[in-house]
């Protein structure tokens, strides 16, 4: 592991096990649910296709803020930080294979939603999910695109977060050091929960388009601010890890 593909490499795989033990508990959540229909266990209909999307949303909450937990381990790791490699790389190396583990999860996790889905509502979720206009197909584009960004947002400004705590932690007296660990991961929750509602929000107000026929600028808005949250978090978390770096030194 002493080269950027090394690191690379040994990150992507403690990443991959992990979220595939979160997929793994996914799964069997489903199959008991799916066992309790097969054991005839008198559920309202509506009531697994409901549980279901909580579980799933549930998954991908927990996954995220996991995989962030994970990336700030990195950063904070001498395992990692004594190979000679540049803070710089390491940071777009961390940040890189968990946003590659992030889309593995969300492939399989959507597999996972969708089968499920089928079990219980057959045809019904193929006319749900069959792309019938250009205007259908440019909109799931731009959720996807928004859902992207998000997912960025919170690992990047998740970063900063942690990066942040780690300075100003140098100027606090020592018996005061435990509150950092909370603090930061109240932060954490915070934003994932907030950056999850403005998303859905403004998903929501962008999808309103498939039943006006007008035309808004959401999608421009909403990726302009997640792109300047991206770029501003990435460019003072850099200046923040190089800092550390120069402290620990």
């Amino acid at each position: 592991m002493g080269s950027l593909l090394g690191v690379s490499k040994d990150l992507i795989w403690s990443k991959f096990k992990l979220i595939n033990l979160i997929l793994l508990v996914d799964v069997i959540g489903v199959l008991v649910l799916i066992g309790m229909d097969k054991m005839d266990v008198h559920l309202n209909s509506q009531y697994p296709v409901g549980l279901m999307v909580m579980v799933a949303a549930a998954v991908c909450v927990v996954s995220i803020v996991l995989l962030v937990r994970a990336n700030e381990n990195v950063l904070s790791s001498n395992r990692y930080r004594l190979v000679p490699i540049s803070d710089n790389k390491l940071y777009f190396s961390n940040l890189l294979t968990t946003c590659l583990i992030y889309l593995y999860f969300g492939l399989i996790e959507s597999i996972i939603f969708i089968g499920s889905l089928y079990y219980f509502m057959k045809q019904d979720v193929i006319h749900h999910l069959i792309v019938v206009s250009d205007m259908r197909l440019e909109l799931l584009i731009k959720d996807l695109a928004v859902g992207i960004l998000a997912v960025l947002l919170i690992l990047t400004g998740s970063t900063l977060i942690h990066l942040s705590m780690d300075y100003f932690g140098n100027f606090l007296p020592m018996k005061n050091q435990g509150i950092i660990p909370l603090t930061f991961y109240v932060l954490i929750l915070t934003l994932v929960g907030a950056n999850i509602y403005w998303t859905l929000t403004r998903m929501s107000v962008l999808g309103m388009y498939r039943y006006t026929g007008v035309h808004n600028n959401e999608f421009l808005i909403v990726s302009t601010i997640d792109i300047v949250g991206i770029l501003i978090s990435i460019v003072v978390g850099l200046y923040l890890l190089k800092n550390q770096a120069e402290t620990d030194r």
